[in-house]
């Protein structure tokens, strides 16, 4: 019964990826079309469950071509610096931009871009994973899995900080469930402030503690 339930799992999570990215492909015609690329790049680093949804949309407020979760981070073919240069987007969040220190190579291949490090305290981010996946297979089935995740999250923020502790202008550090907001990104993004409230989307009821 539970191998059915796993099969059943990944066709389903599968199905939703390809519905993404045929949504994701309409909204990259649409952007061709209506909207200006802006530089410099923005590349959104932090963990997904972090806030990645949250700067996804005040991006978009701010009047970039954001895009979320790009591709249902299923590699295209010629690589995701090729998907980078060749889409219409000046924003980027969540999978695969986080993964496995690709933050070096974007430096390198979009220079002077800027990177928001989104964070939040790693029980939190554990808690609210959980909640969120709880039906996905890249749910955390085991307390082996869960110290995984918290000593990736480490070892990333650790490595992000550590490289651009030369480059202050090119990181913003930014925790959207302690309350940074609009003041702080615009600032870092030299853009006016919106009279709008900030976008907290998807904030876990758990609150991290202060750091």
């Amino acid at each position: 019964m539970n191998k059915i339930k796993s099969w059943i799992i990944l066709i389903l999570a599968h199905l939703y990826r390809r519905i993404i990215i045929i949504l994701q492909y309409f909204y990259r015609m649409k952007v061709r079309t209506t909207k200006k690329k802006q530089t410099p790049l923005v590349f959104c680093i932090g963990f997904s469950k972090t806030g990645t949804t949250s700067i996804d949309k005040a991006l978009y407020i701010l009047g970039y071509n954001p895009i979320h979760w790009p591709n249902a981070h299923i590699k295209p073919r010629k690589g995701w610096i090729y998907y980078i240069k060749k889409s219409p987007f000046d924003a980027f969040s969540d999978a695969p931009i986080y993964f496995s220190g690709f933050f070096r190579e974007l430096d390198k291949e979009f220079p002077n871009s800027k990177f928001i490090l989104t964070v939040r305290n790693p029980e939190s981010l554990i808690k609210s994973w959980e909640n969120y996946f709880s039906n996905a297979p890249w749910n955390l089935e085991s307390e082996e899995e869960k110290n995984r995740l918290i000593n990736d999250y480490n070892i990333h923020k650790r490595e992000v900080l550590e490289y651009f502790k030369n480059k202050p202008t090119q990181l913003l550090v930014f925790n959207v469930i302690d309350g940074d907001g609009w003041e702080k990104l615009c600032k870092f993004l030299n853009k006016p402030i919106p009279n709008v409230p900030f976008p907290h989307k998807r904030k876990s009821a758990y609150q991290s503690k202060k750091k």
